[in-house]
């Protein structure tokens, strides 16, 4: 009878390497298994025989007779004892992991599924910059309530009210989802609350109508046009842009998309997909403008580049901006309600 095959075969078949094993503070990396087939010979028979890895250790069966079983067959039964191995790889998590190795391995590959580009380009920094530079080399079960809120109130002093607050929920979400994956059996997230001394924000300034209107009466048409949707209209930057001919609607248009960084998306949330309804002096504006774009289709973008895409939010801003000191007092991301002493809420139509 030849000697049975060594576990390093086992460890080349599944595609592993010693390689993929992260040191010291780091738990192992876990990989799909697709198991190693050979043949092994017993009472001058061959039989199929399985190899695998379990929980890091090699595993292996004598699966049936070569001569009774076909090799697709013998494969078929292999796959079946690995399905709930592979099926349990995200959450087989070793309750000694860390924030970090959890973070990176189990929360971000769960919760970028969900994300809008935009959220996991802000919540990915968010974490990795505050939290995981903070406390990723602690085991998840050792982090106590006492330790957070101290972690909080440290970000009190270099952060603004709402990044300590989003701070805040992604560590309650963080621990929410490790109960559930059975690293931690209590959430110490769940008390926290945000330090009231946190770092002040800027001064915020609000037009008053003789500046929005000394502001609108200085730009071109389509300057003026995109001030309006944003100011009297309650419009974010990229509704704005992404608006095509077809969204006209009356004395309404549609939003039903967003522009985010040159990319085309659904909005921002189900809210946000919404009929507004226009001022007056804006859908003049509106028919003047259609009329001199001379568009071809409904679905021509209501302000186009030369190259016949959607405009930038930065392109269409820097150069009025440049030219105009005044446009330095109208923040076009932040201003959009706050601006005329409110003129201009969603569903309200005011004369101008």
């Amino acid at each position: 009878m030849s000697a049975r095959p060594s576990a390093n075969i086992s460890v080349l078949c599944t595609g592993g390497s010693p390689m993929t094993q992260r040191r010291g503070k780091h738990m192992r990396r876990k990989r799909f298994q697709r198991g190693c087939l050979t043949t092994r010979k017993r009472s001058g028979k061959n039989y199929w025989f399985a190899l695998w890895r379990e929980e890091g250790r090699p595993k292996s069966k004598e699966i049936g007779l070569c001569t009774k079983m076909s090799r697709v067959a013998a494969e078929s039964i292999l796959q079946e004892i690995l399905k709930p191995i592979n099926e349990g790889v995200e959450r087989s998590i070793s309750k000694e992991t860390t924030f970090e190795s959890f973070v990176e391995l189990t929360y971000l590959p769960v919760y970028q599924r969900k994300w809008k580009g935009s959220t996991a380009m802000t919540e990915v920094n968010r974490l990795r910059v505050h939290l995981v530079n903070t406390i990723g080399e602690t085991r998840m079960r050792a982090i106590t309530r006492e330790q957070l809120q101290a972690l909080l109130d440290a970000k009190a002093t270099q952060c603004g009210h709402s990044m300590v607050d989003h701070m805040r929920f992604r560590l309650r979400s963080v621990f929410e989802l490790a109960m559930s994956e059975g690293v931690v059996d209590r959430n110490p997230a769940t008390s926290l609350f945000t330090p009231r001394n946190c770092r002040p924000g800027r001064e915020r300034h609000v037009l008053t109508p003789f500046q929005a209107g000394t502001l609108v009466d200085c730009l071109d048409l389509r300057e003026k046009l995109v001030a309006r949707l944003a100011t009297w209209e309650g419009m974010r930057p990229g509704e704005i842009l992404s608006l095509q001919v077809s969204d006209l609607d009356g004395d309404s248009l549609w939003v039903k998309r967003r522009l985010y960084k040159g990319d085309l998306d659904d909005p921002k949330n189900r809210r946000s997909a919404r009929q507004v309804a226009l001022t007056i002096g804006t859908k003049l504006l509106l028919e003047f403008w259609v009329e001199r774009l001379q568009t071809g289709s409904e679905t021509d973008w209501l302000f186009p580049s030369e190259k016949g895409t959607p405009m930038s939010r930065d392109n269409i801003w820097i150069w009025p901006a440049k030219c105009f000191p005044i446009l330095t007092l109208w923040d076009w991301v932040g201003r959009r309600f706050k601006s005329c002493g409110g003129h201009g809420l969603h569903g309200q139509r005011k004369p101008a």
